[in-house]
């Protein structure tokens, strides 16, 4: 068993075209797997792909972002040639996921934080036929859920979990995790995962409207559920704040939550490893 495992990284994305090898090979040799995530058709195939590359320690999701499912956002560092607003073909990604080593489906959910007339229905339509794939194929779910900063009366995370306890038979985890104690609460009482990314390790935001405490949901986390990933490109953690993200940082990621919950880092790792291991069956 690895010592740490980023269970969501977009190596598959354009910004490591140019050092992905070596990106990858500074993660295997700081004994660190990681699950690449697919974000629609075109990087989805990218991350099997890549996973194919090699025998053991690099993994793929297959999935559709929420905010793919319209034109309202696009990131040049994930991809030049996005085809949007992509709507979800389940015949696509069932054939997609017999290619390689998919051990999820996602990342999915709802993101109400970049919003256009009719994004909302697109994404919850979209995200229920994911679950219904993840329930055909027997895969887990990953998820993305953002809440706007602006309209403070809504729940992106309610809302995913009620369109869960309606359509899911299968559980999952939410990545990057930024709702309240009550939505950490509510997910692991639906047998959800949660999982922590650098932003853990950056002071709390002055401007903090929905009052989270990441440390009061850190601590609240039991050690069966908790997760880690670095969402690389993005976020990198203290000490590489502003930096490209990668796999290899989920380290600093792991060291935060220990210091948190008040543990050994190598027995926080190891429980880490041991869940991300039982939940996708790598």
């Amino acid at each position: 068993m690895p010592k740490y495992i980023d269970i969501h990284a977009h190596i598959n994305f354009d910004i490591f075209n140019s050092d992905r090898d070596e990106v990858i090979s500074r993660a295997i040799n700081d004994d660190t797997w990681f699950i690449n995530i697919g974000t629609q058709l075109n990087t989805s195939k990218r991350a099997v792909a890549i996973s194919n590359k090699y025998e053991k320690g690099i993994y793929a999701t297959i999935g559709l972002h929420p905010i793919h499912t319209s034109i309202s956002y696009h990131d040049e560092d994930e991809s030049p040639d996005n085809d949007l607003p992509e709507v979800f073909d389940k015949e696509k990604y069932r054939e997609l996921s017999r290619k390689g080593k998919v051990v999820a489906i996602g990342e999915c959910g709802l993101d109400y934080f970049h919003l256009g007339n009719g994004d909302t229905e697109r994404q919850k339509d979209a995200f229920i036929k994911q679950i219904e794939l993840a329930n055909e194929l027997g895969l887990p779910l990953m998820l993305h859920i953002r809440n706007s900063d602006e309209d403070i009366s809504t729940s992106a995370y309610q809302d995913v979990l009620e369109l869960l306890k309606k359509y899911s038979k299968t559980k999952g985890v939410v990545h990057f995790f930024a709702g309240s104690i009550k939505d950490a609460k509510d997910f692991l009482d639906f047998g959800f995962y949660i999982s922590f990314a650098g932003v853990i390790t950056y002071p709390p935001k002055k401007n903090n409207p929905r009052n989270i405490d990441m440390n009061s949901i850190v601590k609240e986390v039991p050690l069966d559920r908790i997760l880690a990933d670095t969402d690389s490109p993005y976020v990198a953690p203290v000490p590489y704040r502003g930096k490209r993200n990668e796999p290899v940082y989920v380290r600093e990621i792991v060291k935060k939550i220990s210091e948190i919950k008040g543990l050994e880092e190598r027995i926080l790792a190891q429980k880490i490893a041991e869940n991300a291991r039982r939940l996708f069956n790598i």
